[in-house]
This record gives C-alpha cells, sequence and structure tokens, in this order.
C-alpha cells in the first residue's frame, strides 16, 4: 500500500510540475503535459489538445483578474465555460458575498 501512495504520489507531483512548467512556458510545453497527464498520451486528435491548451490559458488569465482578497474571503471561483463566443474576453465575476457570521 505504502509503495502504491508513493508512485501515486511522485506522479502527482509531476504532473503539478509539468503543468506549472507549461503555464509559464509556451503552449507546445503545456500541451505535451496534457497530452501526458489529461489525456494519458492516448489524444490522437490535435483539436481537442489545442482546446485544452486554449482552455488552460482563458482560466490563467481569468484568475489572474480576480481580486485575491475577495477570492480568499469567498473561497469561491465561477469557471468560464470551455467553449465561448469570445474567447480573448475576460469575464468579471459579480461582486462576492461575504459570510460574516459567526465572526
Amino acid at each position: 500500500m505504502k509503495k502504491t501512495m508513493k508512485a501515486f504520489t511522485e506522479i502527482f507531483y509531476a504532473s503539478i510540475f509539468g503543468y506549472d512548467e507549461g503555464i509559464i512556458s509556451d503552449d507546445r510545453i503545456l500541451s505535451a503535459a496534457l497530452w501526458r497527464n489529461l489525456f494519458n498520451m492516448r489524444c490522437d486528435d490535435p483539436c481537442q489538445l489545442e482546446l485544452m491548451v486554449e482552455y488552460v490559458r482563458k482560466q490563467m488569465q481569468y484568475l489572474d483578474s480576480l481580486n485575491g482578497e475577495d477570492l480568499l474571503l469567498t473561497g469561491e471561483v465561477t469557471w468560464r465555460p470551455l467553449v465561448e463566443n469570445d474567447p480573448q474576453s475576460i469575464l468579471k465575476p459579480s461582486p462576492p458575498t461575504y459570510n460574516d457570521e459567526g465572526l
């Protein structure tokens, strides 16, 4: 059991490292990480891989636009849709509602 858990942990950290490298790097590196980890090296359709690279980039752009303090206080993120009419736009989230009960 411990060996299996260690193997899963190593795979998890390798995946995170690959995604991180791809996010701070270029689309080639990100698509390689997605192909290895998300598609388990079984994606024969480059359009699907391209869609996922675009989706990750959109999500990162969106997360960067959020107010960090609001995110910490609410703990809520509404993810952008996979396919949009205007993928270059940044959707602005509605103002957060804070739950101050018990404070």
